[in-house]
This record gives C-alpha cells, structure tokens and sequence, in this order.
C-alpha cells in the first residue's frame, strides 16, 4: 500500500481504492464505438452550449459519453457547489444517455502543492477510465485547454479538440496556459473550431489542422414554438419586446443598451440568462455597475435564468431578437478581442422563429447578412431596431427558418461523426 500524507489529508494510491470499494468499478454493456470522455469548464446542468449539444446527440447515436468538468478546487469550499457536492466523485447518467460526472470534495485541487495536483488528476482521470463502457479504448475530448495535464493519466487512443473561443485573447489567460494549448494542439488528433477566428489563433500551427465546426440549433423546437402561449411573465411586459437569451457578462455592450433605451422608453428590452460578472478585474466591475444602472430603468426587464425548454416560448414572443455585444473596433486602435471572432449559440435560436434578428458585426455572422440586420453602432443599432419594430427586418420569416434548418445540431453532429469514424476506422492505403 502506498500513501500520501499532506497536511491534513492523506492519499492512498487509487488501485487500493478500487480494491476497497471505495471507487468501484462500474462497466456496462459493450458498444461497438470508443468511449468518450469530455471535458468542459461548466457544469453539465448549468445553461446549455455548444457541449451538451454535441455530446448529447453522440451519446444518442451510441457513443458512450462521460462528461467532466474536472475535480473540485479547494477554494470552492465556501461555495454552494461545494455543499452540494459528495464527498467522493460518482457518475450520473442524463436522459440522452450522456454520463455526467459529479466530482467529489475529496480529493480537490490545491494551488499550494503541484505534486498533490498531480495526484488528483491522476485519480480523476483513473475513476473516470474504469467506469469506461470499452476498456481500452478511449478518445479524450477537450473542449479547453486547461484540461490537457489530464492527457499524462487518460493516454488515450485519439485526443479531440474542440475550440468554442479565441480563449488566449480572454481574461485570465497565462503563460501556463499558453503552453497547455500549444501541447494539446501538437498533441490533437483532430481539431474544430466553431469559428474562422478561433481557428486562425491557434498555436503551432494549429490552423492548418483545424476544421470548421460551427454552432447549430434545435431548429425544429423553436420552429415549432410558434403556437406556444405567451409565459406569464413575458406577457406582463408591454410591446414591443427586444429580446435576449444567454450569459450576461461583460461582452454584453450595456451602453449602446442603456442609450437605446433612454432614448425609446417604449422599447421593453428583455433579459435572460445567468449572470457572470463577479469578477475584480476592471471590466467586470465596470461592467457591474453599468448592469446595475440599467436594471433601474423601468423598460429594462430581467426574467432570469429559464430552462432550455422553456426558451423558444420566450424567443418566439419576441418583436425582435438581438446579439447585442460590444465588438473591438481594430480600425480604430482597439486591441483584437475575443468576442469578435465568437459564433453565437443563439443565432440560429433566434432565426428559427422567425422573428427578426439584430447582431453586433462578429466576424462569423457576416454570411447571414441577408436574414439579419447588422449594426455596429448605437445609431445603427437604433435604424435597425426601428425597422424591424416596423415589420422591415432583414429577410422574412421563411428565409429566417430555412437557413436555422440548414444549420441544425444535428447536421453539426452528422459532420463530427464522420470526422471521428474517419479518425477511428481511416481507410487501408491503396495497394
């Protein structure tokens, strides 16, 4: 028996643990694809992206899934997260068949020791291999690089990796993390990017391997969400609405808002979404405050956070639906930012209604200009609300749900199993 002591925990050496009981092992029926294991900073049940998304759709096909968000952090103790955390990490299977892994609180993650941290992944990674449906063959999918150390204990058969941001251009970026990248996209069996800027700003060379996976849409739930009845506290908001589905940060451009706003208090803007602007850095706590400020006026309007099924009855009842962040203006002495170079999970939400659409200019929204009015400053915002107020929108409501239909999940998802077969099962070389 090996063990570990450290102040005041103590490791023992995982194969005891699963010896013991402690960790069981946990196998299922054989399926005929590798097991995947997903890694993801957010909580699986938490707002729904581009993650639960694909993965979801492969574990209906027959993929095993297990997701993870990685260990717990000792610093989360004070946390609800925390509380409502088990001691001891186990799976949770989800009704598309995806098995979402609930991280204990021991062991957690502790700045303070490199070599303790190193010990904790390696027995996340080795709960999470011997709960595997195909033993012995395994594809690692990242969909961050801050993930990758848990390639040294998965050593798995094929590493995806999925790029949702310019994450290098964000905040929090360091040094470490730049060289975690660099390694996962050396390492990388297959790259994909939901966008053509994600792509372009990866490292090592990452953007000759990259292939393009943008975000869809359940088009046919918000397509068919034209004979849902107005939520009760929608319809207590007067016409017409401006609406907004999707994380409230600092990326939101709340001045051209609150101008927009002052300027038209017959407007109702609607929000909703979780909130992340709990940061200390200068742009979150500016960001704060702006937020703040605009709660108070009596046309803005927060509904919170509302569950994936409830949301096209919301979006469909809107006037008009807006991308409404604030975009770096490189021309004029900005520096390149993230948010430009995001595909928005909502776009194809939103078209699928029908109902008209404006959006800040990110680079990926420019193909759509013929189905959506694209404004990059507060007097153009203005114009295109105006219009779409109007009835004018760009495009029409059949255009609108042809192109969501033409850019749905599943079509995104029938693209990565192709590529994943082909990685998996590549064709014999001519003789």
């Amino acid at each position: 028996m090996i063990v570990y002591t450290m102040s005041s925990y103590i490791f023992v050496s995982f194969p005891l643990l699963a010896t013991v009981g402690i960790f069981p092992m946990e196998f299922d029926a054989p399926t005929h694809h590798p097991q995947i294991l997903a890694f993801a900073p957010h909580p699986w049940d938490n707002h729904w992206l581009s993650r639960q998304q694909l993965l979801s759709r492969l574990a209906q096909r027959g993929w095993p899934v297990i997701y993870s968000h990685g260990p717990m952090h000792w610093w989360s103790r004070h946390t609800e997260s925390w509380q409502r955390a088990p001691w001891l990490g186990r799976l949770e299977t989800r009704e598309s068949g995806v098995r979402v892994d609930r991280p204990g609180r021991w062991p957690c993650l502790w700045d303070r020791s490199s070599f303790w941290n190193q010990r904790v992944l390696a027995m996340h990674a080795a709960r999470l291999l011997r709960s595997s449906q195909t033993p012995g063959t395994t594809v690692a999918m990242l969909f961050h690089p801050q993930f990758e150390p848990l390639l040294e204990w998965l050593r798995p058969d094929w590493v995806v990796y999925h790029v949702y941001d310019v994450y290098r251009l964000m905040d929090h970026w360091s040094p470490a993390k730049s060289a975690m990248e660099e390694r996962l996209v050396t390492r990388a069996d297959l790259i994909t990017a939901s966008s053509p800027g994600m792509a372009r700003h990866l490292p090592a060379g990452g953007h000759l391997k990259a292939r393009l996976l943008p975000n869809g849409a359940d088009a046919h739930r918000f397509a068919n969400a034209d004979h849902a009845p107005c939520p009760q506290d929608l319809a207590a908001i007067p016409t017409p609405r401006i609406g907004y589905v999707g994380n409230i940060n600092p990326k939101i451009d709340l001045d051209m808002v609150t101008m927009i706003a002052i300027r038209h208090p017959e407007w109702h803007w609607v929000f909703m979404g979780p909130i992340y602007m709990n940061g200390t850095q200068d742009r979150e706590r500016l960001a704060r405050q702006a937020w703040e400020r605009l709660l108070h006026l009596p046309n803005i309007h927060f509904l919170g956070l509302k569950g994936r099924d409830e949301i096209p009855a919301y979006v469909v009842h809107m006037d008009v639906n807006v991308i409404c962040y604030k975009i770096a203006r490189i021309e004029q002495g900005a520096p390149d930012d993230w948010v430009v170079h995001g595909y928005p999970t909502k776009l194809h939400e939103y078209l699928a209604t029908g109902r008209p659409v404006v959006a800040a200019p990110q680079e990926a929204l420019r193909e759509f200009a013929d189905v959506m009015q694209i404004a990059s400053d507060t007097d153009a915002w203005e114009n295109a609300l105006k219009q779409a107020i109007a009835g004018h929108g760009v495009g029409t409501p059949a255009t609108r749900r042809a192109r969501a239909l033409e850019n749905s999940w599943d079509r995104r998802v029938d693209q990565l199993e192709n590529w994943l077969q082909t990685l998996i099962h590549p064709a014999a070389p001519p003789p």
